[in-house]
């Protein structure tokens, strides 16, 4: 019996060897595809993420939109203000009525007393400004 598990010692070692270097073949293979896969949907949703970008106008610093609805009101009823800004960090709107702040779509109320000039000043993290103005006009 000695004699047999003797001759067939190196055969079976080598059997195994195989079998644990393609079960490391298939580990492997698989963590390989799960990362390549990652990747991927990485890739995708930053394509995504720039198509988005672009389609909202992009990265560059701008006020997109300024305006008033309505644009003529009875004193004592209130408009809206609202704005569209890419690209900055701060705004201000004079006169001030409410707090503002960069975003894509925002909307503020106002209730002027009388013929009033909006003023929406936009600054970007470089220091360069753009502003917007707009005319609200109050019957009495």
């Amino acid at each position: 019996m000695l004699a047999y598990l003797r001759r067939i010692l190196p055969f079976l070692s080598i059997l195994i060897l195989v079998a644990v270097a393609y079960d490391g073949y298939i580990f492997y293979s698989r963590w390989k595809w799960r990362q390549e896969a990652a990747h991927a949907r990485t890739d995708a949703e930053a394509e995504r993420d720039r198509k988005v970008i672009a389609a909202i106008g992009g990265t560059g610093f701008q006020i997109r939109n300024f305006y008033a609805s309505p644009l003529s009101v009875r004193q004592g009823q209130a408009v809206s203000l609202c704005y569209s800004v890419s690209g900055a960090t701060t705004l201000h709107l004079d006169p001030p009525l409410a707090e503002v702040y960069p975003a894509f779509s925002h909307c503020v109320q106002a209730s002027p007393r009388q013929d009033t000039e909006f003023k929406l000043t936009a600054t970007d993290s470089s220091g360069h400004t753009a502003t917007a103005k707009v005319m609200v006009r109050v019957a009495h």
